[in-house]
């Protein structure tokens, strides 16, 4: 890279970072609690991977935006959250109360932890899905960046991979696939073209055992804003932002809204709830009911005061009350507050059991030394499981995989690290940050945050391989 060229991603790294938005309140509590979108995710992306921060005469200016999550990896906890040089990662609150201690999901479910490679033969980039059964895992093969060219089932206990199909060669610019959902017949997905103002999107389903992909169909408008995919023995379903399900057939034909269904997202197929992805709308409001769409079946959901950000499957509901997590039934029977726990990004009901919690926001560490990234937890047991681990130094990530429903495998990379490079340059190329401040002069420091290292083994944690009496 020339001095020009180093000059310009300098500058568009450094503007990125000031326009991103800020989170209000507790930064990390906010990243938890944000649902995940594959269009915004992707569009912040750069800054993620760079997390740039600037400093200009001895001052700290703070790159925004640089925990965003990454194409369905979960939150990835950078040294990048104080203003202060110099000031620790994480402080424990002295008020808060004491959690119990998390050990590594390996020690906790160790036959549901698997080694898989995380590049194809041919080089391509590996990323979960879900899991197909406890020793099935299906994966997307990535010749680039989010650019699926395969989908291959990964046999856990031949420790092999099959190819299932070859995934569609979209010739529409700018187009990426978002979500995938397996189906009893089915496996489904979505795709759009994110990085530009079209409203457009189309939908394709493959048979499980594998075959030639069929483009099932598209549409444009409000309808191509979707939140979530199902898909039936003979139909694609989806939600849209602003509420409501709609069916097309895969014999062809077009899309019709499934009635009685004005306000509601899908969760699962045929699962509804009563809340949706949209920012600013009712993205954090609790949710107060759970539909079923193929026998009509309404389950109200037994809130108690005081809750936030209530989120409910099939059987459990996970949310945020006091200074702990709140984990009931829809009906609020076997209600408990886990103390010093959030619930977590995407709190989820996999199999109708599991939820995700955030344990991370003050980085504090079991007596061995081991502080958890995320936290699983198994209401039926009372066991959590730690997912990835904490440097304190460093932050640390981990990922969920990528399918519509609520996907039943975590993953990290363990060799895999953070690294916090700085570079003195020309103070003149950097950005003033307010409208009409001088160009700064001088010499300035930028810094980046960078993921370095390994690349060639994930750590896949498969939730339906938990044996169920655990």
């Amino acid at each position: 890279m020339n001095d020009r060229d180093e000059a310009e991603l300098i500058r568009t790294l450094a503007r990125a970072a000031e326009a991103a938005p800020e989170p209000a309140g507790d930064l990390i509590g906010t990243i938890r609690r944000r649902r995940r979108q594959r269009t915004r995710r992707r569009v912040q992306s750069a800054l993620a991977v760079a997390g740039v921060i600037a400093v200009i005469g001895g001052g700290t200016a703070v790159a925004r935006g640089t925990l965003s999550n990454r194409g369905g990896e979960g939150p990835v906890v950078s040294k990048a959250t104080s203003s202060t040089e110099g000031s620790p990662l994480f402080t424990p609150s002295p008020s808060r109360a004491p959690r119990r201690a998390v050990r590594p999901a390996a020690e906790v479910w160790p036959s549901a932890v698997f080694k898989i490679p995380a590049k194809a033969a041919d080089g391509w980039k590996y990323r979960p899905v879900t899991g197909l059964s406890a020793t099935e895992l299906l994966l997307t093969a990535e010749s680039s960046f989010e650019k699926a060219g395969r989908l291959e089932v990964y046999d856990t206990t031949a420790g092999k991979s099959t190819v299932l199909t070859d995934m569609p060669v979209v010739d529409t610019k700018g187009y990426f696939v978002q979500d995938y959902e397996v189906g009893a017949d089915y496996i489904a997905w979505w795709g759009e073209t994110p990085n530009n103002s079209d409203k457009w999107a189309d939908f394709w389903v493959v048979p499980r055992s594998g075959g030639t992909p069929k483009r099932v169909g598209e549409v444009t408008g409000d309808l191509s804003r979707v939140t979530r995919i199902g898909v039936t023995s003979d139909s694609v379903v989806w939600s849209v932002t602003g509420g409501g399900i709609y069916r097309m057939p895969m014999s062809g034909g077009a899309p019709e809204r499934i009635t009685g269904t004005d306000g509601l997202h899908l969760l699962s197929w045929p699962l509804a709830v009563d809340y949706g992805e949209k920012e600013g709308g009712d993205a954090f409001k609790n949710q107060s009911r759970v539909v079923n769409l193929e026998t009509g079946q309404v389950t109200e959901v037994n809130a108690p005061d005081g809750v936030k950000n209530l989120r409910c499957g099939p059987v459990w509901c996970f949310g945020d009350w006091g200074d702990g997590a709140l984990v009931q039934r829809l009906d609020g029977s076997d209600r408990k507050i886990l103390r010093g726990m959030s619930s977590g990004p995407e709190a989820k009901d996999v199999g109708g059991r599991f939820g995700s919690l955030g344990a991370s926001g003050d980085g504090e560490l079991n007596a061995d030394g081991y502080a958890p990234v995320t936290v699983v937890y198994d209401p039926i047991s009372d066991v959590m499981a730690g997912i990835s681990k904490m440097d304190p130094s460093a932050g640390g990530g981990f990922g969920m995989g990528i399918s519509s429903s609520p996907s039943s495998i975590l993953y990290w990379d363990e060799g895999r690290k953070q690294v916090r490079e700085c570079k003195t340059v020309d103070g003149s190329i950097l950005p003033s940050r307010a409208s009409g401040e001088p160009v700064p002069t001088g010499e300035g420091t930028v810094c980046s945050t960078n993921e370095v290292g390994s690349g060639k083994e994930l750590t896949v944690v498969n939730l339906l391989a938990v044996p169920p009496t655990e």
